[in-house]
């Protein structure tokens, strides 16, 4: 009898860290908007992530473009509870600035529910918003796209 309940037990943490993976697939977007330059030229950036099954492990990729901003980051991913933690792994191509080193925490997403609405908080690690404003941890930022709701 023991030797079921193991395998049931197995089986059925399975089946939730298969679930969690499942929550957190698809693609999220961030834009962040800085006004105008002294000359007039908006200042403004987009933040792509997207959560995938990698390999052997779910994974995902960060693409920001905009004002003096160029970057993909492929990360790694790990899910603990209703956060997720973004790792960096390696670049992609076009990137601007190559300040990340393999293993350095990016962010952490966690799933909350605030006021009855499921809502994805942002903690910020090593990558950060380029503008400054944007920098509060623990705040609602990046957005599940409607596609992939």
């Amino acid at each position: 009898m023991t030797k079921l309940a193991s395998i049931l037990v197995v089986t059925f943490l399975l089946a939730l860290t298969a679930a969690a993976q499942n929550v957190w697939k698809g693609s999220y977007y961030f834009g962040e908007d800085g006004g105008k330059t002294a000359g007039g030229t908006g200042i403004f950036i987009e933040h792509q992530l997207k959560i995938f099954d990698g390999d052997n492990e779910i994974a995902a990729t960060i693409e920001s473009n905009g004002f003096q901003t160029s970057a993909n980051l492929v990360c790694t991913a790990k899910i603990e509870g209703a956060k997720i933690m973004l790792y960096f792994q390696s670049y992609g191509e076009d990137n601007m600035f190559e300040k990340y080193q393999p293993g350095d925490l990016l962010l952490t997403l966690e799933r909350k529910t605030v006021k009855g609405k499921s809502v994805i908080l942002t903690y910020w690690g090593k990558f950060t918003p380029a503008i400054e404003k944007n920098g509060i941890q623990g705040k609602v930022y990046f957005e599940k796209t409607p596609e992939t709701k």
